[in-house]
């Protein structure tokens, strides 16, 4: 049955589009279920571990209002720089998933669904000497704010930024912003 369902998916034209809007469409269907929300909420009891998936949660733009609503729970129990920590790695993980994804994939997908003429003008632009330094600036306050970090990693995807300097700042942009929420949930 594996190999059906694999040979199926590589004849399959956009297969990393199609993953995206299937993982978008599980995450409405389970953002919609009361018991997934339950067992979210049930993430500030495990701690560091929690910490770990809340930071992996707080990444998507179907789960960061929940993400939010843990961290801030788990401030009972978890001081809010132990947290920002922790949560930053977990952060970093979701975010490096979306960076490879459009990075090695997405656009080649992208780029045969519009056609290679209508990306041309696209390359351009995003090649220009303004546009090339400010889109990871604005991916780096994008990525720190409590907005979903899709666009801005996406945004440092495009740009041509090693790995290595990805993981840092998506670190350290997650870490602050994670901080923030929990500091701010520490005094309330």
């Amino acid at each position: 049955m594996p190999e059906v369902v694999s040979d199926f998916w590589k004849k399959w034209r956009y297969p990393y589009l199609s993953s995206v809007l299937i993982s978008v469409l599980i995450a409405i269907i389970l953002a919609q279920n009361q018991a997934f929300k339950d067992w979210l909420l049930h993430l500030g009891s495990l701690e560091y571990i929690g910490a770990l998936i809340a930071g992996s949660l707080f990444v998507s733009s179907f789960t960061v209002a929940i993400s939010t609503v843990v961290i801030a729970i788990m401030t009972q129990n978890l001081h809010p720089m132990a947290l920002a920590l922790i949560g930053g790695v977990g952060a970093v993980v979701g975010d490096y998933l979306v960076f490879k994804l459009v990075r090695s994939h997405l656009q080649d997908e992208i780029i045969s669904l519009f056609g290679r003429d209508n990306t041309n003008y696209v390359k351009a632009f995003l090649k220009s000497k303004y546009i090339a330094w400010i889109l990871p600036i604005i991916g780096v306050f994008i990525i720190a704010s409590p907005l979903p970090d899709e666009l801005g990693v996406s945004l440092l995807g495009i740009s041509k930024m090693s790995e290595a300097k990805f993981i840092l700042i998506s670190y350290l942009s997650n870490a602050v912003g994670i901080l923030m929420i929990a500091s701010v949930a520490k005094v309330l």
